[in-house]
């Protein structure tokens, strides 16, 4: 067995720790220094937490009301594999915010594991309490610590609101063609060499070139992308992307689509575009066009009002058209067609030329560099269903002649997603109650309430939704169930075009590797080896 001997010294500090005004911390004695000073002199005063193998665990900047914090999942890993002796914290809202979660860990979880838990400053040490619970004065703190944290999370969101409805601005980095002023970090500055790429994207969009016209012309240009341009400038990398991935990004149509409807290049500051979920959650939602907080004149402007709208009526001309062109041509090969050069999943889009509608299916990476990233640039929609009926339909043919069985159909795994799926709205259902009744208790504000409700009405919205097609989809196969295999077999070796049922019946996945050679994997157990799939 592995040997329980790591003391786990925790530390962490969140925006709850900071001062609004001064973006300083609060409280010195918050800070990782003085959390690790103060909790190294305890081990150093008590021999047998010496003798154990000290390993310290940050979490810079994550708030306390969940246990969604890269560090302290690394303690609750080595703690699985039974390797953790003792965890040691400041006090008990360093551990967790949130009454009840951290309760459980204290007085039941962490004595199951045999891991001792000590709060310095709460003078709380488990050894102490033996075969007993933590008692009252522990239970009391965690309240107090909970209640804490969500009365500052709704001053700050009130601080920001006031910032926001003022003009400030408030994003952590600049949209491409700004830089944050060195004077004032909540106003914006025209950046000289960004403003020009803006100002070109413009005129050609206006001169009739789409985005992906001009993604091309900026790559063949090597101007930097808005992520390069923020290295360059902030020395900021996205998520885990690395300096190699960075250095080796381009223009996309995504981006440049972005920079045509960013409104602040108007002059105008756009705030309130995300919110967190809920208190404590670090998973932000898109708000609505309605909710947005715009307040314009408050920088220097790139694009004037009168270009920026002819700009989106272009893309909103462009947005009707290929709305319904998609309901014309189905994208029946969703999330199943890959490029078989790069591996990347194509995307499906409809476009007019010379007042025709055309669908293609293209490769994200090969468009926008011309074919240098990648070879594949697309196939047309119409000539890939015509390439996939004709060996669908000698599958069906060759089941038929064989007498084989068909493919394993999903209604198993429907229906386990829809029983999943049901399960979920039942419990939806049940959290308004509870809510309520803590609304009224005073535990939570009429304006937590509110967002709360608001969240699960959505929540609920989405699943019922869910649970609607997956109800169609079930009902469909039923009524397939009803004719027998060889008259729908029959069916499908006669069809004319292509359906979304055949499709999802017999395809895996389909890989692109030019216009004149396709590779088709079917669903089901390797029944068809020897038989070709298409060139």
């Amino acid at each position: 067995m592995t040997n329980q001997n790591i003391l786990a010294c925790y530390l962490r500090i969140s925006e709850e720790d900071l001062d609004l005004k001064q973006n300083l911390l609060k409280d010195e004695s918050s800070s990782i220094s003085a959390q690790r000073r103060l909790i190294h002199d305890y081990i150093q005063s008590h021999d047998d937490l010496n003798r154990l193998d000290i390993h310290e665990f940050i979490d810079d900047g994550y708030s306390g009301t969940n246990f969604d914090r890269p560090s302290i999942q690394k303690v609750f890993g080595l703690m699985a594999q039974g390797r953790i002796a003792c965890i040691i914290v400041k006090d008990i809202s360093r551990f967790g915010r949130n009454y009840i979660e951290t309760g459980g860990y204290v007085e039941q979880i962490f004595p199951k594991l045999g891991v001792r838990f000590i709060a310095v400053n709460d003078s709380y040490d488990s050894m102490e309490y033996s075969g007993n619970t933590p008692g009252l004065d522990m239970a009391f703190k965690n309240v107090i610590y909970d209640y804490y944290s969500k009365d500052l999370s709704t001053k700050v969101k009130s601080i920001k609101k006031m910032q926001q409805q003022r003009g400030y601005f408030l994003a952590a980095k600049p949209p491409y063609g700004y830089l944050i002023s060195p004077s004032n970090r909540h106003r914006l500055e025209i950046d000289p060499e960004a403003a020009k790429t803006v100002k070109l994207i413009f005129e050609l969009t206006l001169a009739g070139q789409k985005p992906s016209e001009i993604a091309r012309q900026l790559n063949d240009l090597k101007i930097p992308t808005p992520a390069q341009r923020l290295h360059m400038l902030y020395g900021f990398r996205f998520g885990r992307m690395t300096l190699d991935e960075l250095k080796a990004q381009f223009w996309k149509p995504v981006q440049i689509t972005w920079i045509l409807k960013n409104e602040t290049l108007t002059g105008a500051t756009v705030n309130n575009r995300v919110q967190v979920k809920g208190i404590g959650s670090r998973q932000l939602k898109r708000q609505r066009a309605e909710d947005l907080v715009i307040v314009r004149n408050t920088h220097e402007a790139i694009i004037d009002q009168k270009t920026f709208q002819k700009a989106a009526e272009i893309i909103q001309k462009r947005t009707v058209v290929k709305t319904e062109g998609r309901k014309k041509n189905e994208n029946l090969f969703y999330k199943k067609i890959y490029c078989g050069h790069c591996g990347c999943r194509l995307k499906h889009d409809v476009h007019t030329r010379h007042g025709h509608v055309h669908a293609v299916y293209y490769c994200p990476h090969a468009r926008p560099t011309g074919g240098e990233t990648c070879e594949l640039k697309s196939i047309k929609d119409d000539a890939l269903k015509l390439y996939v009926l004709k060996p669908l339909q000698a599958q069906a043919q060759l089941i038929l002649d064989r007498k084989m069985n068909l493919p394993e159909p999903e209604k198993e795994r429907l229906s386990k997603h829809l029983q999943l799926v049901l399960r979920q709205l039942d419990q939806s259902k049940e959290i308004m109650p509870r809510l309520y009744a803590e609304y009224k208790s005073g535990i939570i504000t009429r304006e937590q309430f509110i967002h709360q409700k608001q969240d699960i009405a959505a929540k609920t919205q989405l699943l019922a939704s869910a649970c609607k097609k997956l109800k169609s989809k079930l009902t469909q196969m039923d009524s397939l169930q009803k004719k027998s295999e060889s008259e729908f077999l029959l069916e499908i070796s006669r069809l004319e075009t292509l359906t979304p049922h055949a499709v999802d019946l017999f395809i895996n996945k389909v890989i692109v590797n030019s216009a004149q050679s396709i590779q088709i994997i079917w669903k089901g157990r390797d029944l068809y080896e020897g038989f070709p799939t298409g060139n």
